[in-house]
């Protein structure tokens, strides 16, 4: 099976370990037990800071790969 380039056209349901991310994201949401696309789009930027090597730029590529804003910069 070939993994998936992340996009924000992917489905919710699409599991984590079909898209191809850096292997160091893929392992920290594996390792959080994040499994599938639409569980990273909701968990907060403060959620996936206190992932273990998990900073500002893992974050800005998860978010910026699967086509959403920072939870940080969302407005009300």
């Amino acid at each position: 099976m070939s993994e998936l380039d992340p996009t924000p056209e992917l489905p919710d349901n699409m599991p984590i370990r079909e898209v191809r991310f850096p292997t160091q994201i893929k392992d920290a949401l594996r390792a959080a037990g994040l499994k599938t696309v639409g569980q990273v789009r909701t968990i907060s930027d403060e959620a996936l800071f206190a992932l273990p090597d998990f900073g500002t730029a893992s974050v800005t590529h998860l978010r910026h790969t699967l086509g959403l804003p920072s939870t940080d910069e969302a407005g009300p």
